[in-house]
Formats: C-alpha cells, sequence, structure tokens
C-alpha cells in the first residue's frame, strides 16, 4: 500500500500527510479525514485486491465496496429478496423491497460491504468440491471475515460428491455461524459436474438431509426461506418443517418451489405442525409440486389457522374441487394475494367463485391465468365484478375468456384502485 507517488487534495494537512508512508498507522488517520471527496480519493487508489481479512476490518465506506464488487464481478445486479424468489433487479443504491403485489412495502438501504460478503460467500459455497470441505479452514478463511454481514445467501447450485453417495458439503456448521441471516434461497441443483454425471448426482441425499435441518434450527433470525428445484421425499419435509418451527420463530415467508412434494409430502410437512406453529408466517409459495386435490384440502385445513397474506399453488393440478377448498377458508384469513394459475381448474368453479367474489373483502389481487375456465364463467363473473369493492387485480389471460371480456373486468376494477389505502 504505497501511497509515496499519490496526489492528495489540499485540504488534508501536512502533518497528517506525513502519516500516510506509515502503513500501521494508516486506518486511524484515515478516519481523521472529515471530507467525503479526501476519503473517497484515497480510496479510489486503494487496491480492491488487498487481502479481505485487511480491508473488511478497516473499510466501511459504500464508495469503496461498490467499486470492490464492479471490478470483481463487472457489473450493478444483485439479486434481493423482500420474500423469496423474487427476478433479480438492477441495485443503485441497493435496496430490499416488497415484491407481493398488491401490498407497499418500505425499502430498506443495504450496504454494499454486505452485498459484497454475501456474494463473496455465495462463490465460495458454490464452487467448493465436497472433498476439499474443512470445517476449521471454511471458519478461518471465510466464516471468521464475512459471517456478521451476511443478511442475505443465494445458493443457486452445490457440487455433488463424487463417491456416488449425492452427498454435499454440509451446511449446518456455515449456518450457525450466520447470526444475522434474514433470508436464505436454496437448492441442491448441480450445474457444472459436465463429464462426470453420474444417475442421481442432481438429487438429496439423507445426510444432506439431516444436515440441513440442523443447520436451520440454528437459523433464529431467519424471517424468508426459499428452497427450490430439488425433489425432496416425504421424510425429508417432515424433518425441516421441524427444525423451521423449533428455530425460525421469525419466519414470515415460506417457498419450497419445483420440488415435486406431491399430497404426501405435504401431508408430511403439515403434520408435523401444529396449531401454534408457523405462527408469523405471511407468505406461502408451493408452486409446481404435484399437488392435487388432496394436498389442497391438506392445505386449507392447515392454513385456515395462520395469518397469511398471500398463497401461491401455481402449476399444481389441484383442479376446481382443490380451489374451492382454498376459497373455502378465504374468508377465516387476512389474505391479500392468491395465484392459482394453470392449476387445471375449469367452468365447474363458476358458481362458487361468482358467489365467493360477491362477499370477499380481503383480496386485492387474484390470478386465475391458464386455467379452463370459459366464456360462461366471464359473462357470471361481468354480472357481479362491480359488487367487489376490494379487488384490484384479476388476472383471466388464457382462460377461455375473450380478449374484451377481459378488459371489461380490467376497467371495472381501476375504480377500486382510488380507495387503495
Amino acid at each position: 500500500m504505497d501511497f509515496t507517488y499519490n496526489e492528495f487534495p489540499i485540504s488534508v494537512d501536512l502533518n497528517t500527510l506525513k502519516t500516510y508512508f506509515d502503513l500501521k498507522q494508516y486506518n486511524p488517520i484515515y478516519e481523521e479525514l472529515t471530507e467525503p471527496k479526501d476519503r473517497n480519493y484515497i480510496l479510489s487508489n486503494l487496491d480492491v485486491n488487498l487481502p479481505l481479512k485487511i480491508l473488511s476490518a478497516h473499510i466501511r465506506d459504500d464508495f469503496f465496496w461498490r467499486k470492490a464488487y464492479q471490478h470483481r464481478w463487472k457489473t450493478l445486479y444483485y439479486r434481493t429478496h423482500s420474500y423469496p424468489c423474487t427476478p433479480p433487479r438492477p441495485v443503485e443504491p441497493p435496496t430490499l423491497a416488497n415484491p407481493c403485489p398488491g401490498q407497499k412495502g418500505k425499502k430498506v438501504t443495504k450496504s454494499w460491504l454486505n452485498i459484497y460478503m454475501e456474494r463473496h460467500l455465495q462463490e465460495f459455497i458454490e464452487n467448493l468440491p465436497t472433498t476439499e470441505y474443512e470445517q476449521e479452514n471454511v471458519q478461518t478463511t471465510v466464516l471468521d471475515i464475512c459471517g456478521g454481514y451476511i443478511n442475505q445467501l443465494e445458493i443457486n447450485y452445490l457440487q455433488p460428491s463424487m463417491d456416488g453417495n449425492n452427498d454435499h458439503i454440509p451446511l449446518d456448521f456455515i449456518l450457525s455461524n450466520l447470526p444475522e441471516l434474514h433470508t436464505l434461497r436454496l437448492t441442491y441443483c448441480t450445474k457444472t459436474i459436465g463429464t462426470q454425471f453420474y444417475l442421481g448426482c442432481n438429487t438429496m441425499s439423507r445426510k444432506d438431509a439431516n444436515i440441513l435441518a440442523k443447520g436451520l434450527a440454528q437459523c433464529h433470525e431467519l424471517v424468508n426461506f426459499c428452497f427450490h428445484n430439488t425433489t425432496l421425499e416425504p421424510y425429508q419435509l417432515g424433518l425441516f418443517a421441524h427444525s423451521l418451527d423449533k428455530g425460525c420463530h421469525h419466519l414470515t415467508a415460506l417457498s419450497l418451489e419445483h420440488c415435486s412434494l406431491g399430497d404426501e409430502g405435504i401431508r408430511q410437512f403439515l403434520g408435523s405442525c401444529n396449531k401454534e406453529s408457523f405462527g408469523t408466517l405471511k407468505y406461502l409459495d408451493l408452486t409446481n409440486n404435484k399437488i392435487t386435490s388432496d394436498g389442497a384440502y391438506i392445505i386449507a385445513r392447515v392454513v385456515k389457522n395462520l395469518n397469511l397474506e398471500k398463497i401461491s399453488l401455481r402449476l399444481n393440478p389441484i383442479g376446481s374441487d382443490g380451489a374451492a377448498a382454498i376459497f373455502g377458508i378465504l374468508d377465516c384469513l387476512p389474505m391479500r394475494n392468491v395465484d392459482i394459475s394453470g392449476c387445471s381448474i375449469t367452468d365447474t368453479i363458476t358458481l362458487l367463485f361468482v358467489n365467493f367474489l360477491c362477499h370477499n373483502r380481503t383480496l386485492w389481487y387474484i390470478d386465475m391465468s391458464n386455467n379452463e375456465l370459459g366464456m360462461n364463467f366471464g359473462e357470471q363473473l361481468l354480472n357481479v365484478i362491480d359488487r367487489n369493492k376490494h379487488l384490484k387485480v384479476l388476472d383471466l389471460r388464457n382462460t377461455g375468456l375473450t380478449l374484451e371480456m377481459c378488459n371489461r373486468v380490467k376497467n371495472i376494477l381501476k375504480d377500486n384502485f382510488k380507495n387503495w389505502d
């Protein structure tokens, strides 16, 4: 860190300037600089490739960490979540926002130091072979440096073992050393195995399930949890439900997407719960899990005891009977958002739905797209839609309704936005 050939702003005191040649005195003197332009000038000349342990101990300024992030990953894009499984968005400055349709959320500024550390840990976990995992090394080289800065962790893939056991690196120790972890998005999907592929390498082993369950039980500050694109066995769902209920007392958003849970998986997961379980849960996403009407009945029976505001059963073949079970409990909940798109629902739901729509006073957003509802459904809907003064959005794309019908529904609902708090 040689400043011999740097020019410094004239606002820096001469005696202060002399101390820049003493590396040991760098941090205290740097903190004496009161002018942001002076601090930024120094930081703009600071090598971003210095050891991360040194940089994290002495530098907090967003100016530097933004520069370091851009230099390392060549982008300003970073996935942020208030609820799991929202698409990536550019953040400048970085923010966290509430993506639930129909709900207004408070944006919270996120520091570039946190963003850098989260991406650093993510990259480390995703690229670490199971044969190179050593707990002590992980502790000293990564967790001691990054652990306190991790609010969100997103793992897009993991390296499987090559011994045929399908095991991955143990996540329990890592998760237990992230005291500020609020959001976890995780998959055991494999993307980079290449020619070493073997049947079953893309699945989660029994050992993995036990270790992850142990780790989740220690995520005491976890608010948002998303587990996606991993085929799960019914017994594994019971393990995870028990761990989340035991350790995550602030959980508000739970997403299990594309995990092939099936009705038995739903039964095992919810069977591990009691009336006091998941009392803080607001958002439940079960997209694409092969859930039928039987699974929908189980879900309805359990979630009616919760305070859910949003539920997604998208791409599950629950049919009209399953949809009826869900609509049957909504008056008991402060529900704002329901997504039942692509759920094999037919026009047999017509009478129940229009009656429900006439008296429901909580829903703001309903997605019924990609279901075979037909013209009769549209005609019946148009007769009653203006009676509901609370619904703001009703998605009816690809449902057999004409474009004119869809536009009429949309125009009627526009008036409800005037009363949106």
